[in-house]
């Protein structure tokens, strides 16, 4: 059976799953599950946008091998323990959105209003897996654009999990982000956000309701933050006018970065807290994209300190340049 450990030292959850080296990936000689007329390949849907006549142009469904599956619920006597050392059967909730029926889209290429459709799932979904009581304390949505970034099928996809655990690197943010509203009654992100609009020098794009910057102290080459711009702790959160927003500016830097580094394999995450520890004040969603241009080697494991070989004010610059004229 799938499972949960809890590093006995870190305190660092894993999940050991073999079933998940059964997925299918591009070259397996296999039908893609993704593409229409193939829909009985994959669960029943969960939720789907249509277009006028009545043909899916966003779906989402349970995933056929999922990381964290609900029915492992039912094997849960809450933590046992082995010699000291605590593990869970791996339950949860895990889907997968297909982003488009066309087979090789992208977030950059697609239209702009089937983006606000993939944006409306994103969201419709997300409240969803957050609502599950008893199996939700966090809830991770990500897209892994790109073989580099970890994706196995190349058909544009997106993946949300609700874990019932939560990392003690998502808990340390969370609580940094306490601290510092603690110590100055402000929201550490809505601080940044206002700093960097006043320089500029890292600032990608602005539009009414978000802003992106390459972060000052960037982990990874081209990395850019998508922020909004009223102060909202959850994902959840996000308001039908911010998403008619979000579109069209996710879609001009995910464009800018399609421009500057010809189709660039990244990923995508949403960064929201986890759903126990909420601070209304203190947290700030974003989405966080990391193109995987580099590798971390072995300073970087050893140390837990990355090296980038790029700043974060060329990138901005660059990116800015390659952004439509207003």
């Amino acid at each position: 059976m799938s499972e949960l450990r809890q590093d006995p030292i870190t305190h660092d959850w894993v999940i050991i799953n073999p079933e998940r080296a059964k997925r299918p990936h591009d070259g397996d000689g296999g039908e893609c599950p993704f593409c229409p007329g193939n829909e009985a390949l994959m669960p029943e849907e969960t939720d789907r946008i249509d277009d006028p006549q009545g043909r899916w142009i966003v779906r989402a469904a349970p995933n056929r091998f999922p990381t964290l599956d609900v029915e492992r619920r039912a094997a849960v006597r809450y933590s046992e323990v082995a010699e000291g050392w605590r593990r869970l059967p791996a339950y949860g909730q895990h889907e997968v959105i297909v982003e488009s029926p066309l087979h090789d889209a992208t977030l950059a290429t697609l239209p702009v209003e089937r983006l606000r459709d993939v944006l409306e799932i994103y969201v419709r979904r997300f409240r969803v897996l957050a609502a599950l009581t008893g199996v939700a304390r966090h809830v991770v949505l990500f897209k892994n654009q790109g073989r580099r970034a970890g994706t196995s099928l190349s058909h544009p996809h997106a993946q949300i999990v609700a874990t019932p655990v939560v990392s003690p690197e998502v808990r340390m943010r969370t609580q940094e982000e306490v601290a510092i509203f603690d110590s100055t009654g402000h929201c550490a992100m809505c601080h940044v956000a206002g700093r960097e609009l006043g320089g500029g020098e890292r600032v990608v794009h602005r539009s009414t309701h978000f802003v992106t910057l390459a972060p000052y102290a960037s982990r990874v080459p081209w990395q850019i933050q998508i922020v909004p711009l009223r102060h909202a702790p959850t994902f959840a959160e996000v308001k039908s006018v911010e998403l008619d927003d979000l579109a069209p500016h996710l879609h001009a830097v995910l464009a800018a970065l399609h421009a500057a580094l010809g189709d660039p394999h990244y990923n995508l995450i949403v960064m929201t807290p986890p759903l126990d520890q909420v601070h209304r004040l203190a947290n700030h969603w974003f989405i966080d994209v990391q193109p995987r241009i580099t590798l971390r080697a072995g300073f970087e494991l050893g140390s837990r300190i990355v090296v980038n070989v790029q700043t974060p004010e060329a990138a901005a610059r660059a990116l800015r340049a390659q952004l439509p004229q207003t």
